[in-house]
């Protein structure tokens, strides 16, 4: 297993934990900083910008109860999604997840990348995630203590402190709105930003030539140095304009015979001189039109229209059942690599070659990872936080849900609290189960 990513790690919590010392020791900024356990929270008592953005008070609780409904809505859905994702790995054999891979640190976890549209979303999801709370706290005339940023190492959330006074002398309907307002934001950010992201993809212009779309580790073309998303111009001097030209060039070709590969990649003019090998015969079902002893390159080709179709499919479903994929690709389309989505991938991490898609203007690809990065993190964020597991939003709702249920009847409401510490319990079991289940099996 490779740990080189402990290092750098190990020494920013070394750093962080120096930092801490310091504020704590000699006392830096008392009103600025203070601690909740391991985190530090960096907070300001300036909270007037809520108070100017809960006006419409009418309109915010009308918000509020439909965030409440939605809230609830996500929390069963992934609840169950945790169920059947547990269930399933007790018969299925998975690949073990990297310990990096647990935490959204960009740059640590190997498939969020370092990148300026990655921590922008990821700031950018949790400011607006607690605006939601800060704007409900006035709107229902709730006082708001103080607001900031929670760091352990880099930034892991933002907070606001509502006066907990008044949140408990509120209503069990206010306490509902306060708690899933944040995770309502976030599912309407991330909704616009999908909406954005749809529109702004609709003025892409597929390019008409074909293309290199993967090569085959070991094999000839492999071998030559040939790279994933070169462009194919011609094969032996014979002009290709789509795949049916490459394979018919290729189905003409023997075992040994040496073929000259021409196109472009990046603008930079390639050719290649491949000797080409037999097909494998796990592969030969899968190739274009192959022969008997027709020649094997090493290469997948796709078509920059294949691309725009897949893209169509995602954007433009024509049922809920589509709807439902559409989601789900799009949440696993930061692990590309191995949920088979690599087509799509320069959503998020590159930019295409402009002979492949052509961007409209000039920072076009770079608004793309924006949006999508935002998109993403703000929706996982607000999903995740719909759960009724412990300290998130959804965990509080279902805990003053159930007091209030208990407390209304004459009970005693620490069953309720019992009965949130089981269903946290279970939760956390059924997230716990698909991690270690590869280590068992």
């Amino acid at each position: 297993m490779d740990l080189g990513w402990l290092i750098p790690v190990l020494i920013a919590v070394m750093m962080y934990a120096c930092i801490c010392y310091a504020i704590v020791k000699y006392n830096i900024l008392p009103n600025t900083f203070s601690f909740t356990g391991p985190f530090l929270m960096i907070k300001t008592t300036r909270t007037g910008i809520f108070d100017k953005l809960s006006g419409w008070k009418r309109l915010l609780l009308i918000y509020g109860n439909v965030g409440v409904i939605l809230t609830i809505l996500c929390g069963i859905v992934v609840t169950l999604l945790f169920f059947f994702t547990a269930f399933m790995s007790l018969f299925i054999d998975t690949e073990p997840i990297a310990p990096q891979n647990l935490l959204l640190i960009p740059g640590i976890n190997e498939y969020v990348p370092s990148t300026f549209a990655v921590w922008f979303g990821l700031i950018f999801a949790m400011i607006i995630h607690e605006f939601g709370h800060g704007i409900l706290s006035r709107a229902e005339n709730i006082r708001v203590r103080s607001t900031g940023i929670l760091a352990f190492v880099i930034p892991v959330g933002a907070f606001v402190e509502p006066d907990e006074e008044d949140i408990a002398n509120s209503s069990l309907g206010t306490k509902l709105r306060l708690y899933a307002a944040g995770i309502t934001n976030n599912l309407v950010v991330g909704g616009i930003c999908l909406l954005g992201l749809v529109l702004l993809l609709g003025l892409v212009v597929p390019g008409s030539s074909p293309y290199v779309y993967g090569v085959y580790e070991g094999y000839p073309a492999d071998e030559a140095g040939v790279m994933p998303g070169m462009i194919v111009y011609s094969i032996d001097n014979t002009s290709v304009f789509s795949l049916a030209d490459i394979s018919a060039v290729l189905a003409a070709t023997k075992v040994n015979q040496t073929i000259t590969l021409y196109g472009e990649y990046r603008g930079t003019p390639q050719t290649y001189d491949i000797t080409l090998t037999s097909i494998p015969k796990d592969l030969s079902d899968r190739l274009l039109s192959p022969g008997e002893n027709t020649g094997f390159i090493g290469v997948s080709f796709s078509e920059p229209s294949a691309i725009t179709n897949a893209l169509d499919k995602l954007m433009y479903p024509h049922s809920p059942l589509q709807a439902a994929g559409s989601l789900l690709t799009f949440v696993v389309l930061p692990f590309s690599s191995i949920a088979g989505t690599d087509a799509l991938s320069f959503l998020m991490v590159d930019s295409p070659d402009p002979a492949i898609l052509s961007a409209p203007f000039a920072g076009f690809w770079e608004i793309i990872h924006i949006l999508s990065w935002c998109a993403w993190i703000n929706i996982l964020l607000g999903i995740f936080n719909a759960l009724p597991l412990g300290p998130f939003d959804g965990g509080q709702m279902l805990r003053e849900s159930l007091r209030s249920w208990f407390v209304s009847r004459g009970k005693d409401e620490k069953t309720a609290f019992t009965i949130c510490r089981s269903i946290s319990y279970v939760l956390v079991l059924l997230i716990v189960i698909p991690l270690v289940m590869p280590y068992l099996l």
